[in-house]
């Protein structure tokens, strides 16, 4: 028998999926733990047991097995990275700490844009001390007017080397026309320190934007050496646990890639959890008909809201994380700390919930581990939505006093509210954070909440999907089969997916009359050609390509002339024909009033393409998962009293006893080994052919 394992690292448990070749699917969860990789082991041993194999066996017999990790978002956060060095073209050494205006403000939440004059720019990743400038410049048409000064840039080189740097990162001005000046400095480098890490920004992302280039190219290289040891010590303690198929690291589009391209380029990996869930979430949307879709993954440290339209997720080629903005491709997916762990306080009068999470240890006070500090899962048990003894299927028993103390003392008290007053504000507070973000997610790109359904998961989302999807105006919510381990259960699912961008400048002459004179088709089909290249020649060098069982989606950015951001346009055929570009220009109009409005655009306006972007996607077996059906009559297993504005008696039931089909209303509540849902007095449940539990808004 064959299995196919995902496992989701994420900030308080880690999560594991096991389908067998018949489509049977386990979920399992256990504590994250310092040493990552032994906690991954830990997850799997419990998944052989339930199997009735020893470790070893298991392993043996697993046909695929991928990895989301938050190895490297956690080491960008934390600041953890490597010591790097920058070479950079004579001038420029300061571009990092100068910034963008907007760099002060970047990835904070509202309540931080106040004072905005006092506030600092971030520090960058790394060291003012550890730049140097190179003697060489090469113009924006790619043309060599300095040439590089070899023996400047080996004095340079050597320099860093005595500072003792970890990796090195290469940013010269317009490399991105004319790689010739980085290549040359790579070589050196490598020469002269064979074992030192390189980043080169015309490798890993070769497109325009000054600062943002060169800001993604110093974070690849700040977290280089840390994921190269955490794969190579990955990969080491699988192999000896009895692992003999090689295994893959989720990216942030939503594709698995081999260990290799994971050191090469760290910085795909900023999103690699999350866009587990967001998969699954797409995956899911198509088996139940549904085109529009909000994510809603609510963890025991973040929550992550974000798209599915059209039946499509959204990418996006420039994100925020942490408050440094990076030209990376990724999964269009908005987080902020809010989390089943996120520790709540009465300050200065208001009460506030997160960002700072207890993560698996201490974790929550409940958890019984020594926390101290309330978070969300302390107020749910308090309220009376959490059983202490069925928690992770009675595995971790939770310490109800402790979560009353802890609340008493850091927020009752100081905010004069009682015991449970104080545990429900607690939700509350958690409740509209996250409604706020799943608002924000569609409002900004010109679609209303209203008209999508609502998908719920991670260990803490079910339990509050009534709450925020209320708030956010859905009618209908799905909390999926495979809700606590979801975002594992996406990279099942996962197909290797490469991603490659280049820049290529053109203006229109803004004639209204002919939108794409000035535009050249053929000159985009070449940028193309030359990518297509690229990728194919990576799979190879992967050994995983196989044309048969391969597709490549294609877009450009484009926007209006003299504006700032560009928006990401499908190419759905050939360019080069006559009427090629035609439809490229009203693809850009058609999406860009659906994003900012009906009557925004403007048929007279130059518009410009930036970049061309690729994602060549070789499709992998997968395994349709079974659904149990218990049969029987709809039965609660008991009842429970649960505090909503005075205290109620609610009906209980066991997810793996709800039989396909059966129909209930609110208020009730489901518990499930690794989630309990929260169904709200104004919802009623029903369970699908799939196994989810789908929510309507009762007439």
């Amino acid at each position: 028998m064959g299995f196919y394992v995902g496992i989701d690292v994420g900030g308080t448990f880690t999560d594991v999926c096991v389908a067998d070749q018949a489509g049977q699917i386990s979920m399992y969860k256990t504590p994250t733990l310092p040493d990552i990789a032994s906690g991954v082991v830990d997850g799997l041993r419990m998944a052989a047991q339930a199997q009735g194999l020893e470790l070893g066996s298991f392993l043996e017999q697993v046909e695929r097995f991928g990895h989301g990790s938050t190895v490297a978002v956690n080491a960008l956060l934390q600041r953890k990275g490597a010591r790097v060095g920058l070479l950079t073209t004579r001038g420029f050494a300061d571009t990092l700490w100068i910034a963008r205006m907007m760099a002060m403000t970047t990835g904070l939440p509202p309540e931080h844009y106040t004072h905005y004059r006092r506030r600092q720019r971030p520090d960058p990743l790394m060291e003012r001390a550890l730049v140097r400038e190179v003697e060489e410049r090469i113009d924006y048409r790619g043309a060599v007017v300095v040439a590089l000064n070899v023996e400047g840039a080996r004095r340079a080189i050597r320099e860093l080397i005595d500072e003792g740097v970890e990796a090195l990162a290469v940013c010269t001005l317009w490399s991105f026309r004319n790689p010739q000046h980085e290549r040359m400095l790579r070589d050196l480098a490598r020469e002269m320190a064979p074992g030192l890490y390189v980043s080169v920004s015309s490798e890993l992302i070769p497109v325009i934007k000054e600062y943002e280039r060169m800001a993604t190219t110093v974070a690849n290289a700040y977290l280089g050496p840390v994921v190269r040891g955490y794969v190579a010590g990955m990969s080491k303690q699988l192999s000896d646990a009895g692992l003999r198929k090689e295994f893959f690291m989720l990216n942030s589009v939503g594709g698995v890639i081999p260990p290799e391209e994971a050191g090469l380029k760290p910085i795909q990996l900023l999103s690699s959890g999350p866009s587990g869930g967001a998969l699954a979430s797409q995956l899911l949307a198509k088996r139940l008909n549904q085109s529009n879709v909000l994510i809603a993954d609510m963890g025991g440290t973040s929550f992550d809201a974000g798209l599915v339209v059209g039946g499509e997720l959204l990418l996006q080629t420039e994100a925020s994380v942490g408050n440094l903005n990076l030209l990376n491709p990724m999964i269009g997916i908005r987080s902020i700390g809010t989390g089943g762990g996120s520790i709540a306080a009465g300050v200065d009068g208001m009460l506030k919930v997160g960002p700072q999470s207890a993560g698996s240890f201490p974790g929550p006070a409940c958890y019984g581990r020594g926390g101290e500090r309330p978070t969300v899962t302390d107020a749910d048990l308090v309220l009376g939505l959490l059983d202490p003894q069925y928690f992770l299927s009675g595995k971790m028993p939770l310490d109800v006093e402790a979560a009353k103390r802890v609340i008493a003392r850091h927020v009752a008290e100081p905010l004069g509210l009682s015991l449970l007053d104080a545990a429900a504000g607690i939700r509350e507070v958690a409740e509209q954070q996250m409604a706020d973000v799943l608002r924000q997610s569609a409002l900004e790109r010109g679609y209303d909440p209203r008209d999508f359904c609502l998908f719920a998961y991670g260990g803490a989302g079910p339990l509050h999907a009534c709450a925020f999807g209320r708030e956010t105006g859905v009618r209908s919510i799905v909390v999926p089969f495979a809700a606590p381990v979801f975002s594992a259960h996406g990279i099942l699912a996962a197909d290797m997916r490469l991603s490659r961008q280049r820049s290529i400048l053109q203006r229109s002459r803004g004639n209204a009359k002919a939108r794409a004179e000035g535009l050249d088709g053929a000159a985009i089909e070449t940028v193309f050609r030359e990518l297509d290249a690229e990728v194919d020649e990576a799979f190879r060098r992967y050994g995983s390509y196989d044309t048969t069982s391969q597709y490549r989606l294609r877009s450009v950015s484009m926007r209006y002339s003299r504006q700032v951001h560009e928006v990401p346009v499908a190419i759905n055929g050939p360019l080069s024909d006559a009427g090629g570009v035609d439809r490229l220009v009203a693809g850009f109009d058609a999406i860009y009033e659906q994003r900012y409005g009906k009557g925004t655009g403007s048929r007279s306006a130059v518009i410009e393409i930036t970049n061309c972007h690729l994602q060549l996607v070789q499709v992998l077996p997968k395994v349709v998962h079974r659904v149990p059906d218990p049969k029987g009559p709809l039965a609660p297993a008991g009842r429970r009293r649960v505090y909503l504005k005075g205290w109620v008696e609610v009906p209980v039931y066991r997810w793996e006893k709800l039989p396909l089909g059966s129909r209930f209303p609110g208020p009730a509540l489901v518990d499930a080994p690794g989630t309990t849902v929260w169904v709200g007095d104004d919802f009623n449940a029903t369970v699908d052919d799939l196994g989810n539990l789908c929510m309507e808004v009762g007439s």
